[in-house]
């Protein structure tokens, strides 16, 4: 699949973090690099641990010594000459469009400002992957700022159907210009998963592992665990559980809080609270089964995860992405923030192993047929090269 004429993008990502949206760009350049011509080069707008895994891909610039614009001598300039950090990112900007990029290829809404940019004094093409709803949305950018700027962009792929759905209804984005390409994981590259035991994390062997995760936050709905805990112990006094949060410890502060309530309500020893690490699957493959907490959530990556190593997920109604998968046969719903029902959901799985064992089998089938490596990625190159060759 290796390009005749060698083509070349700027992909940009808002950080360097362990999350969703900058691996996903991880998995879609590392499969570029291996089957296409494409040639590329990588912004980063803020730092991370994933730099050194996007350095080895490819040439990587990092906006703050790009611009100059985080150091004390560049304030200081700044201040003497009367520039503002604004003007510094105008000159970045300037600076990478002399290299010669086809097209600027945007990773999160966080993004669209530097595709403006790129678009207006450069007319380069424009392409913007969202994978954000409409509270992370807005938490950036106004309504007004969104419906003009993601019009536009040249092409936008919407990471699921509830993202796909939100951009036309909320924000008037044209329909032909999104393209839907649900987030994935890296199934052919999968690490090798350690022999970790329950008792290595304090856990039983008779307790149900309730596996959930992400950054603990108000969005990820990380508040309703000790309610659902409280609700299980309620409706099933003889349930031996133990809910385990992959994703933020103990020193954490969203944490903190909640190991406060947990001690209050007499419950601590019903919850473990896991660092984000670079082997999340050591964990995930523990669980029994994987419940999503959010509110929101686009389509998230720990969710897929857990459906490739056969965990049925349950999550919320009316909650995003997920539910796709789910209502496909992954797992189970229950309505939204209704935490009896989401209760029942979990000791259904529980009492019911046939139940489970059938939702695990078909949701490890619908990862690797349609949300892997190998299936999307080449429908977002071919996407990548139709614009390229587009007429301007």
């Amino acid at each position: 699949m290796a390009n005749t004429v060698s083509n070349k993008v700027l992909f940009i990502s808002h950080e360097a973090s362990r999350s969703g949206a900058p691996i996903v760009l991880l998995h879609l350049l590392k499969w570029i690099k291996a089957n296409t011509g494409l040639q590329f080069e990588i912004l980063l707008l803020t730092s991370g641990p994933l730099r050194a895994d996007f350095e080895q891909l490819g040439k990587t610039f990092l906006l703050g010594e790009l611009a100059g614009g985080h150091t004390y001598p560049a304030r200081i300039k700044r201040k003497l000459l009367k520039t503002s950090l604004d003007d510094q990112y105008k000159k970045a900007v300037d600076d990478l469009a002399k290299r010669g990029y086809d097209l600027v290829y945007g990773n999160t809404i966080v993004s669209l400002p530097w595709l403006k940019l790129f678009k207006a004094d450069h007319r380069a093409k424009t392409l913007c992957c969202i994978h954000e709803l409409s509270y992370v949305l807005n938490y950036f950018f106004t309504g007004e700022y969104l419906t003009e700027n993601l019009n536009n962009v040249d092409t936008i792929i919407a990471v699921s159907k509830a993202v796909r759905e939100n951009l036309i209804n909320n924000y008037n984005v044209a329909t032909e210009k999104i393209e839907l390409q649900y987030e994935f994981i890296d199934t052919g590259r999968m690490p090798v998963i350690k022999d970790l035991k329950r008792e290595d994390l304090g856990i039983t062997a008779d307790e149900f592992i309730i596996g959930m995760g992400g950054t603990p936050e108000w969005r990820k709905g990380t508040d309703l665990l000790i309610p659902l805990a409280l609700k299980l112990l309620e409706l099933y006094p003889d349930f031996k559980f133990k809910l385990v949060w992959l994703g933020g410890g103990k020193e954490n502060g969203f944490v903190k809080q909640l190991l406060y309530d947990a001690q209050k309500c007499g419950i601590e020893n019903k919850l473990l609270f896991i660092e984000s690490n670079a082997a999340p699957l050591d964990f995930i493959s523990l669980f029994d089964v994987f419940v999503l907490l959010s509110r929101e959530d686009p389509f998230p990556l720990i969710a897929l995860e857990a459906a490739f190593l056969k965990k049925p997920v349950i999550a919320f109604e009316n909650s995003g992405g997920i539910p796709e998968l789910i209502n496909e046969g992954a797992g189970l719903l229950a309505p939204y923030l209704y935490i009896t029902q989401l209760a029942k959901q979990v000791y259904k799985l529980r009492s019911d192993n046939e139940l489970l064992n059938k939702l695990a089998d078909t949701a490890n089938k619908l990862v690797v047929t349609k949300y892997s490596s190998a299936i999307v990625p080449p429908n977002i190159y071919a996407l990548i090269e139709k614009l390229i060759n587009a007429p301007a």
